[in-house]
């Protein structure tokens, strides 16, 4: 009996020091929060584990310092600390092989299971270039282009095609930064406040993502600011200097551990600019966190104030721009054009695991800005406040060999704007032209599901019903301009249904092939739902729709190697917005102009691009060696569309016409190298195609090819220290390109000014990263 006892007592004393030296983990996406599978956990060369599905492990050795790797990711290195009962590990994306890394869709999973095409661009990416202009990384991406209307502003995204519908800021996308949309209730997307300089990752979906981001044909565009990629207590700067006065710095506080996560930035940019009245300054505060209160719960905190200043001289005609002028438009300098933003931006997110079941993640904000923009004509004085939120509820049912995963929640989310017009001429400021307080709001319920069947193949459907209203308040009507037409009104649209589907097969574990159809909406915008002139609501009015049939292929091969990505698609596009001019029955005279719904578009394309990174086990001289390329083939032509909705002698069908503001061929060319000893180079080669700029065809603008490089030094200094050391140019070669073309002008009477010219001759910068971990 006592030899019975005696050994009871040795059996518990080995259970206890088993769970004392037993280590329990959760590795995770630095930006998504997903779980990372397959992780391998290492001490030093020995793999002592990987992770689960759900990215957790469990080891029972106790070990100072522990390796984390997994395929697509930055390798992460951690201090074990005795009183962690649980170790939360977050990777950040590398640029290399991105097919494995999660995406933040419905439920965040692998881009290699997303029946879609979808681009993520990871910090290195990010910075292949200056880091501070977005357009020379966004338009490597098959697809996409970016364009800008001042020097670091008025960006416009085009996506498959779509969204070039107005020469100011970005319509027919919808666009998130760390969860908080920047797109407002009237589907507007203003970029000039955004630091693109510290973002860490972007996602972009192309095509119609509605039935789960509401509206947008073109697509979604996600953006999240930089975390810190390792443990400890980091303090940064960053200093850039270039042609034409261009500075920026950083200046950086980054902390994290296994329970959380921060980020405090300033920044500050200033650019004299290659051309007259185009200067461009710059203020940022960003900060953000995330707080890990336990295995199952996570709060994520951002809060930005950003100001901003960029000035305007107007556009180039045809002549001006072939002779690479430096000048302007009269009026735009005689008032000393700008435009001028203060913004704030606030978040909490809170992302809670009730069980391996059933979790949720609910995401609150308040943003705001004050506007003011002197061009040709006037001065515009806007205020606007957003608010919203998005609740979405992620389920899953497993099984042996079949799983159903899906979400369902809602958006929510309106714009209360100030819109003031003001008179100018010569600098002299006139009489009040507008004053109008809108009113937009935007919400949807959405669902989406996953069935993963046998044989590696999965079903995705989903709905969203969407939900618009406007209301304009126009305060100059009042007794004292008796004269004035009422611009006042309310417009409920009737609610957008967009489903979608589509069936994926994962080839093998690194290659997997998709098809599927969806639909998408975009709204009009505020300013045509009314009519001014008679003070009626445009009461026939319905928004965009479009509806994309895809098919793609994506993944990896050799080894996890070479990396692609293929889509083929055809997006019909119907209910499009132009005009239609309203005549006096008898005399013939245009009484008014209203916006109607009128004729149709057709976008067929190809898009390719394929990698290969060779990263030697024993590197001598070089430890990457990633060349890459692609292609898109856009053919874009209008179907049924007018000039008007007249339909008379004057009207002109442009039906059969290739889609202005449309490049038909894209080719990207570039190769990473890092060698052993800490240089790197990058280098990238862009050719656009020439594009037709008007309805008619009949005007194109010029072809032009963009060739970018930038070397550097990045070294550790001792424990401590980190440098990194860097000078590049833009447009080597001096070609003579645009930032922006204003599309469809008229060219009946002198020509018009509508070019946008990127610097004439190459552009160079350096600068230098210093940052010291404590």
């Amino acid at each position: 009996m006592k030899k019975a006892s005696l050994l009871a007592v040795a059996w518990l004393c080995m259970l206890h020091t088993y769970a004392q030296q037993s280590l329990k983990g959760r590795v995770y996406d630095l930006y998504t929060l997903s779980p990372v599978k397959n992780a391998g956990i290492y001490a030093g060369d020995q793999l002592l584990t990987t992770t689960d599905i759900a990215g957790g492990f469990s080891i029972s050795a106790h070990y100072d310092r522990l390796l984390v790797m997994a395929s697509g990711y930055e390798p992460q290195a951690v201090r074990i600390k005795e009183s962690n009962p649980l170790m939360l590990i977050g990777l950040a994306a590398t640029a290399y092989n991105l097919s494995e890394v999660s995406v933040n869709a419905a439920k965040p999973r692998s881009n290699l299971l997303q029946p879609q095409s979808v681009a993520v661009l990871g910090r290195k990416d990010l910075q292949r270039n200056d880091g501070i202009f977005p357009e020379y990384a966004l338009n490597l991406v098959p697809g996409v282009r970016m364009e800008k209307r001042t020097m670091a502003g008025g960006q416009r995204i085009t996506i498959r095609g779509y969204g070039n519908g107005t020469n100011f800021n970005g319509t027919g996308y919808k666009a998130y930064l760390n969860g908080i949309p920047v797109t407002d209730g009237e589907g507007t997307t203003i970029l000039d406040d955004i630091d693109f300089s510290i973002l860490g990752r972007m996602e972009v979906i192309k095509g119609p993502a509605s039935s789960l981001y509401g509206s947008g044909i073109g697509g979604v565009l996600k953006m999240y600011t930089l975390k810190p990629p390792v443990y400890g207590t980091r303090i940064s700067q960053e200093a850039l200097a270039g042609s034409y006065g261009l500075f920026r710095t950083n200046t950086r506080l980054e902390y994290a551990d296994e329970k959380s996560s921060i980020m405090l930035n300033y920044g500050h940019q200033n650019y004299d600019s290659y051309r007259i009245n185009s200067a461009s300054k710059k203020d940022f505060v960003s900060f953000i966190g995330d707080f890990h209160s336990n295995e199952k719960q996570t709060f994520s905190v951002y809060v930005a104030y950003n100001n901003s200043n960029d000035q305007l001289a107007g556009q180039l005609d045809s002549s001006q721009f072939a002779q690479r002028k430096d000048t302007g438009e009269v009026p735009y300098l005689k008032n000393k054009g700008y435009v001028a933003f203060e913004t704030y931006r606030a978040g909490l997110s809170h992302q809670y695991a009730f069980s391996s079941h059933v979790s949720n993640i609910t995401s609150a904000y308040f943003s705001g800005y004050k506007q003011s923009q002197a061009f040709a004509a006037g001065l515009s004085s806007n205020i606007a406040q957003n608010a919203g939120a998005r609740t979405a509820f992620g389920l899953s049912f497993g099984g042996r060999t079949v799983t159903l995963n899906g979400t369902a929640g809602a958006e929510y989310q309106k714009t209360n704007s100030f819109k003031k017009g003001y008179a100018l001429a010569s600098g002299v400021l006139g009489p009040l032209t507008g004053d109008l307080e809108v009113s937009a709001m935007q919400y949807s319920l959405f669902t989406q599901w996953e069935l993963k069947l046998p044989q590696g193949f999965q079903v995705t459907a989903g709905v969203s019903n969407n939900y618009i209203e406007y209301s304009i308040t126009d305060r100059l009507t009042n007794t004292a301009n008796p004269t004035h037409k009422d611009q006042s009104g309310h417009k409920t649209f009737t609610p957008v249904l967009t489903p979608q589907v589509s069936v994926l097969k994962a080839v093998n574990e690194t290659v997997s092939v998709y098809a599927g159809v969806s639909k998408g909406y975009s709204p009009p915008v505020s300013g045509q739902v009314v009519i001014p002139q008679i003070g009626q609501v445009n009461t026939d009015l319905r928004p965009e729709k479009a509806v994309q049939y895809e098919a793609g292929a994506k993944g990896s091969l050799l080894g996890k190697r070479l990396s692609f990505q293929v889509a083929v698609f055809d997006m019909e596009i119907k209910d499009k917005l132009t005009s239609q001019a309203i005549t006096d029955n008898n005399t013939g005279t245009v009484l008014y102009t209203k916006t109607t719904n009128a004729g149709a578009q057709q976008n067929l394309g190809i898009e390719a691009d394929i990698a290969y990174a060779l990263q030697p086990k024993h590197p001598q001289v070089f430890s990457l060696v990633r060349p890459f390329v692609s292609y898109t083939y856009s053919s874009f032509t209008y179907k049924q569309f007018k000039s008007d909705n007249n339909n008379n002698a004057k009207t002109i069908d442009y039906s059969g016409n290739n889609v202005s503001g449309v490049s038909p061929h894209l080719f990207n060319a570039g190769v990473d190298l890092v060698s052993t000893w800490g240089v790197y180079l990058n280098t990238t080669w862009q050719y656009v195609d020439r594009m037709p700029i008007t309805y008619d065809n009949a005007h194109y603008a010029d072809a032009y090819t963009l060739l970018q490089a930038k070397v550097g030094y990045r070294h550790d200094l001792g424990q401590h220290f980190s440098l990194d050391v860097f000078a590049g140019g833009n447009n080597i070669t001096g070609s003579r390109y645009y930032t922006m073309v204003f599309l469809n002008a008229n060219y009946s009477a002198a020509p018009p000014n509508i070019y946008l010219p990127g610097p004439y001759k190459a552009t160079w910068y350096g600068g230098l990263n210093l940052s010291y971990k404590f």
